[in-house]
């Protein structure tokens, strides 16, 4: 029994909507590392969200394909078709509301790291202060012998 012609499609939505939410899942997961201090961690979100971008891209290109083919994508039910890439489209969101929290967080934590590490560079100026009072000028001693 052959499959109905729009059921490509509704696999590939299927497909998308699953990747997004796991993108989402590791937006979670690199914000959770990030506010942590979980570096290998943060990196090891961020190159997954790399992996399932690229698989995205992909599921995205076949349903594009799909719709070209079948000219309204899902056998002439347009609103079938309109109901799964809605669905779809609300994944898309919220994949994208969690990625844009994550940038701003990693901003946010970049411009902190590169403040404290212009202020290390800075030299203190009350220790400095406090060392120069604080030392003593050594002795010299002169030696008969040589």
């Amino acid at each position: 029994m052959s499959a109905p012609v729009g059921e490509p499609i509704a696999v590939h939505v299927e497909a998308a909507k699953r990747l997004l939410a796991e993108l989402e899942q590791q937006a979670e997961t690199a914000l959770h590392a990030l506010d942590h201090g979980g570096g290998a961690d943060f990196f090891a979100a961020v190159d997954a969200r790399t992996r399932m971008i690229g698989e995205l891209d992909e599921v995205v290109e076949a349903i594009a394909h799909q719709r070209a083919l079948t000219g309204s994508g899902l056998g002439g039910s347009e609103n079938v078709s309109g109901a799964l890439l809605a669905k779809m489209a609300h994944a898309a969101a919220t994949a994208l509301e969690s990625h844009e929290l994550l940038v701003e967080q990693t901003r946010r934590e970049r411009d902190r790291l590169a403040a404290a590490a212009r202020q290390a560079k800075r030299p203190d100026s009350v220790a400095h202060q406090y060392s120069v009072a604080s030392t003593v000028p050594s002795r010299r001693n002169l030696s008969v012998t040589g």
